[in-house]
């Protein structure tokens, strides 16, 4: 179809982008790309619609804003006159035309379902051999691409594998075993999986002449012998003693080892609770990860009637005021109607944490100047804090180690003029529970103070005792010897989360009776236990959960399926599978140790390139500066962090938050002193001496 009578039909058009770059069409015969209309082309058909200013960032970043432009017009009309059709629509936002089948779209599909894509090559790699050297960040993407699709084919090779071993079919599985093994010649777990699928089809030699070539990949790339699991399965095989079974069913998890029906063994603690309650004093609590510092709070809470809860998350400590934007949805959420009642002045002050505040045509804001502008600020917000929690009787501030200074400093300024807590007019009482021994020093320096003034107490969770651990494992289902009782017990460290964790292991593994396996899992490794749930998922699933770790906060499917490059639809079957899983719930971890063993999990090499993508992801999003930054740096490329490190520096001064202004310029400064430019250094310092300069005093009253 020509370009006068519109777009291309529906599937007209065949892009092809995996081994190489070319367009085929009913008019036209495949014609190879110039690389960088294959590159436009595959960025469109792969990230979607795009604004032209970044189109042209990436193609041609060393040009002028203005040559830039006019190549991309170029190269656009160049493709039109070639195809006779509009394949790349719009004007300052261009998309590639849906008619158009993009191979490599098609074969991400079936990867993130797990699945090998039908009637296509899936082990070309993306645009081929084209480079891209000249474009550094479109050359990144490239790479982090291509080191995507090569996790993805990885997965689906290894899923398949497995279900066609499942049904049998060995001679299939071993077509996939050996593609694995092209993808990562020193890959054990492929030599592995080789060598039972040969012995499994009735050919012990060919078996064992697998392993003695992985002893001799290993030796020639490494200098090391196999792992032991290796060289044990060689032995096996050498004495045809390797086990032939079914694939074991999973057994279902019983809801008292999901969540133990009773609050066991914190009778000592509820009552320093219910005195400090009465009195209007902040409650905190801490403990070692796991030890049920969050159970007791929501349960205390839910006691009392209604309650909200405010949780801190990894990395929010990073970006200013990140815990109190949340607080402002979250609240928002609840009472949609409130900005609406509330005086003007008060909801412009609101609309610093969140712009869609403002009216229609209402001008933002200017930037703070001064402590009357921050004082101005802070009032509001406490108004607003005061209207939004109204009839609630509680808070809950979870994991308080990751709040932001920021947050805590706004906290600080509101109850310290709005004690005693709990009052008619005032804010709910307040729980607080975080992970000892992680709070940064401005924290440490709150709870001080609070001990000191008698404002609040301080409850440090200890190991149950033990008829409150008989008593847990009653509730649990864990046979009632005591031998058995006593050695699972001291395994776990006294510690109620381990234990949990220890016994789900047992469960799926069919290993918990009156007599316990000879080896128990470790409980202090115990994000390893549940490092081996993790590897239940399927591909797709665990790529999901890397991702949303790697984003850390506030991370929902849309933005991980960006992050991916996955469909939203696809993603959300694996979101579910998560959910079902007890990996996520809703939009955050189940808990912070299954966090850890997630992120703990991802390979080396590509957890940079997941934070790189994470960068763009929240770039695209507008997410906070400083959080870009971090991606930024995290991923292995601190010069692309210096522009955000900067506009981190301008935000934090535009609201008055000058230490925080003077850390983000003290940070570049670090980073062009890495990449040896002493002289930016140099003023990003003397730019941080000036802010540090006029750091009053902070006008919080002091708990």
């Amino acid at each position: 179809m020509s370009a006068a009578t519109g777009g291309p039909e529906a599937a007209s058009w065949s892009l092809r982008l995996l081994g190489g770059a070319s367009l085929e069409g009913t008019s036209l015969a495949p014609w190879r790309l110039e690389r960088k209309l294959a590159a436009c082309l595959a960025y469109l058909a792969l990230e979607g619609a795009t604004h032209r200013s970044r189109l042209v960032g990436l193609l041609w970043p060393e040009s002028p804003e203005a040559t830039a432009r006019n190549n991309l017009s170029q190269m656009l009309r160049k493709l039109r006159v070639a195809t006779g059709a509009d394949l790349i629509t719009g004007t300052d936002v261009l998309s590639l035309h849906p008619g158009v089948e993009v191979d490599a779209a098609l074969a991400r599909g079936a990867f993130t379902r797990g699945q090998l894509p039908e009637g296509l090559a899936p082990e070309g790699e993306l645009l081929g051999t084209l480079s891209y050297d000249d474009c550094p960040d479109l050359s990144d993407w490239v790479t982090a691409e291509r080191e995507r699709f090569l996790e993805w084919r990885a997965g689906a090779r290894r899923h398949e594998a497995a279900r066609l071993e499942g049904a049998g079919d060995y001679e299939g599985a071993l077509t996939h075993a050996r593609a694995l093994l092209d993808l990562d010649p020193v890959s054990e777990d492929a030599w592995r999986r080789l060598m039972r699928l040969h012995y499994l089809r009735g050919d012990r030699p060919a078996a064992l002449r697998a392993y003695q070539r992985c002893r001799e990949t290993l030796r020639r790339e490494f200098g090391t012998e196999p792992l032991p699991e290796t060289a044990a399965l060689a032995r096996e095989i050498d004495q045809g003693a390797v086990a032939v079974s079914a694939p074991a069913v999973r057994p279902e998890l019983p809801l008292a080892v999901l969540r133990p029906p009773h609050l066991i063994g914190r009778e000592r603690e509820w009552a320093q609770m219910e005195q400090a309650w009465e009195a209007g004093q902040w409650i905190y609590i801490t403990g070692e990860p796991g030890s049920g510092k969050t159970r007791l709070a929501f349960d205390f809470a839910a006691s009392k009637g209604d309650y909200i809860v405010f949780s801190g998350r990894p990395g929010d400590r990073v970006q200013p005021w990140s815990v109190l934007t949340r607080m402002l949805k979250i609240n928002t959420e609840r009472t949609p109607e409130l900005m609406q009642h509330l005086e003007p002045w008060v909801r412009r002050e609101m609309t610093r944490l969140n712009p869609q505040f403002a009216e229609p045509g209402e001008p933002l804001p200017p930037p703070i100047q001064g402590e009357e502008d921050l004082l101005r600020f802070r009032q509001a917000h406490m108004i607003w804090s005061l209207a939004a929690h109204e009839g609630l009787l509680c808070n809950v501030c979870d994991d308080w180690q990751f709040y932001d200074d920021s947050t805590n400093q706004q906290g600080v300024y509101m109850f310290g003029t709005s004690f005693p807590l709990g009052q008619p007019g005032g804010m709910p009482r307040i729980l607080v529970t975080y992970r000892r021994g992680e709070l940064p020093p401005e924290s440490e320096a709150i709870v001080r103070n609070v001990l000191d003034t008698g404002t609040g107490i301080l409850i440090e969770l200890k190991p149950l005792d033990d008829v409150a651990v008989n008593r847990l494992m009653d509730d649990i289902g864990v046979p009632r010897g005591a031998t058995t009782r006593a050695r699972l017990w001291r395994h776990c460290g006294g510690n109620p989360h381990f234990l949990l964790e220890t016994v789900k292991h047992l469960i799926e593994t069919g290993q918990l009776g009156e007599k316990l396996p000879e080896r128990l899992p470790l409980p202090e490794k115990v994000w390893s236990l549940i490092g081996r749930r993790l590897e239940r998922l399927s591909g797709p699933a665990l790529q999901a959960a890397r991702a949303a770790a790697v984003l850390q906060s506030d991370f929902d499917p849309e933005q991980v399926a960006e992050l991916l490059g996955a469909p939203l639809l696809d993603l959300l079957g694996a979101w579910e599978e998560l959910e079902a899983a007890q990996v996520l719930s809703g939009n955050r971890f189940t808990h912070d140790l299954v966090y850890e063993a997630v992120l703990a999990g991802i390979p080396a090499s590509a957890r940079g390139l997941l934070h790189r993508a994470a960068a763009r992801t929240l770039e695209r999003s507008g997410a906070g500066a400083a959080r870009v930054a971090e991606h930024w740096r995290q991923g292995g490329k601190p010069e692309a962090a210096l522009p955000f490190l900067g506009r981190a520096a301008r935000e934090a001064q535009d609201q008055y938050r000058l230490e925080e202004a003077a850390r983000f310029h003290g940070e570049a400064a670090n980073v062009l002193r890495d990449l040896g430019d002493e002289a930016a250094a140099a003023r990003a310092l003397s730019a941080q001496a000036a802010l540090l300069a006029l750091v009053p005093e902070r006008l919080a009253p002091q708990l």
